[in-house]
């Protein structure tokens, strides 16, 4: 956008955007969702008021920066300001005779409820997101994979890829993709929908009752639709005229988010899983670890204050240590600091974290809990598995192998590597890198090792014997 832009009508602008990003105008319609028809007319001045939503879709379909986008909503502005050809209002942008409100660039509903996305009482594009944390600390490489997966697509017969979001328990899954979502809300101003598929306490959602959530979130009529390829079609063709985005928070199957997959169009959907969903394999996935040792502090800083941080960094540092890094675990502790302002961090540590008996239940404020975040990947587990982990959390405190594995489970090579992979699926075990050899290496993290500890406590000093000749570790 240049100087000899300014003053030019929004009809002028949006032609001299369209040229100078090299598109026609059908070429733009598939890019915004609008029709070839409305482009034209808002080009030629025919469409002489345009609505808010449609210049939030044409924007990001041209890529414009934020002057650029901030010249054509002037450009609008003016336009709704500036009086009708005749003095008649223009009906062009779905109101009818009188029902411009006092902020012209509202979201508005349509004549037909559901037409254009969830909508709230005031006809605005609805938000299910939870709120975004004023804290959130670090993850710029997540939050770069974000920016570019969520930014405009290409051709309309597309569809973008799932996202999904791995990671430990606790290592803030959710917070990501809420903060993530609220970045790029602009982006799909049909809406953003939330659906916590596993809620606390209770069964999780079955994929027909996932997409009968959706449509009822967005508008969209479900009485009738008795299967669920018919609620799922529903959903789909929904979905492929609008822009919408999904979030399904803590998934545990991947039917749940099979289901609510758009085929075409520009609709998004993010989704958090407490284990890999390995059959989903057209998804993309973004894998989140704990935080390093400096994102740790800035975390507890912005939390606490660098007033009171600044003095004790030594002991936050300890304290970052003890919670493995883990942010709920720091979070939990925040909290708890935050609550007793006459704690010191020093007393945290020494007083409060110190056992590594009681640490797991200290880790803990309101219904912040470690425990419960690892019991909720814990449960889904098998039989088997979830009777290895606390056995090979008592004995193997190093990096360990699948025969090392076998040696302590008392069963077979192949046996060992399955029951490990379901531990990893689950991020109750990970992988250590940098192996030279082929055959991979593993680490139980501190605080799961706590957690399976704790659950089901083992007499196992005399095992390590049984795992260690002349000093040196052999699995």
């Amino acid at each position: 956008m240049v100087e000899e832009d300014r003053g030019l009508s929004f009809g002028l602008l949006l032609r001299r955007c369209r040229l100078a990003a090299g598109m026609t105008q059908e070429e733009l319609a598939a890019a915004s969702t609008l029709s070839v028809r409305a482009i034209s007319d808002l080009e030629r001045g025919r469409t002489g008021r345009p609505q808010r939503r449609s210049v939030v879709l044409l924007a990001e379909a041209l890529s414009q920066d934020e002057e650029g986008v901030w010249r054509l909503t002037e450009a609008a502005r003016s336009a709704r300001l500036a009086p009708e050809r005749g003095g008649m209002p223009s009906h062009s942008g779905g109101g009818g005779p009188g029902t411009a409100s006092d902020d012209p660039y509202e979201v508005r509903a349509p004549a037909h409820p559901g037409t254009y996305g969830p909508c709230d009482s005031q006809g605005n594009a609805a938000c299910e997101l939870p709120p975004d944390l004023a804290d959130f600390t670090a993850r710029e490489r997540e939050l770069r994979y974000f920016d570019n997966a969520l930014a405009v697509p290409g051709p309309a017969s597309s569809a973008r890829r799932p996202m999904l979001v791995t990671g430990p328990p606790g290592v803030g899954k959710t917070a990501l993709a809420v903060h993530a979502a609220h970045r790029s809300r602009a982006r799909f101003p049909d809406g953003q929908v939330y659906v916590e598929l596993a809620p606390a306490g209770r069964p999780a959602l079955r994929p027909a009752e996932v997409v009968h959530r959706i449509l009822h979130s967005v508008g969209a009529a479900d009485e009738g639709l008795g299967s669920l390829e018919e609620a799922s079609a529903r959903l789909r063709a929904f979905l492929a005229r609008k822009r919408v985005l999904v979030v399904l928070d803590d998934a545990v199957t991947e039917g749940q988010v099979r289901c609510a997959r758009p085929a075409v169009g520009s609709s998004a959907v993010i989704a958090t899983c407490r284990r890999r969903l390995s059959a989903l394999a057209d998804a993309d996935s973004i894998e989140v670890g704990v935080f390093g040792p400096e994102e740790s502090l800035r975390f507890l800083a912005r939390m606490l204050g660098e007033e009171r941080l600044g003095a004790a960094r030594s002991d936050a540092a300890r304290v970052a240590e003890v919670c493995g890094h883990l942010p709920l675990a720091l979070r939990a502790v925040g909290c708890r600091l935050l609550a007793r302002p006459h704690w010191t961090v020093r007393t945290l540590v020494e007083e409060v974290l110190d056992d590594p008996r009681t640490r797991l239940r200290e880790l803990s404020s309101g219904d912040l809990t470690v425990r419960a975040a690892m019991a909720a990947s814990f449960a889904l587990l098998d039989e088997q598995a979830q009777g290895a982990l606390p056995r090979l959390a008592g004995v193997l405190r190093q990096g360990f192998s699948s025969y090392g594995a076998a040696v302590v489970l008392g069963c077979g090579v192949a046996r060992a590597r399955r029951i490990v992979g379901d531990l990893t699926d689950c991020h109750l075990v990970e992988v250590l890198d940098g192996q030279p050899s082929g055959e991979p290496r593993y680490r139980i993290p501190p605080l799961v090792r706590l957690f399976a500890l704790e659950a089901v406590p083992l007499p196992v000093p005399a095992l390590t014997d049984v795992l260690t000749g002349g000093g040196q570790r052999v699995v």
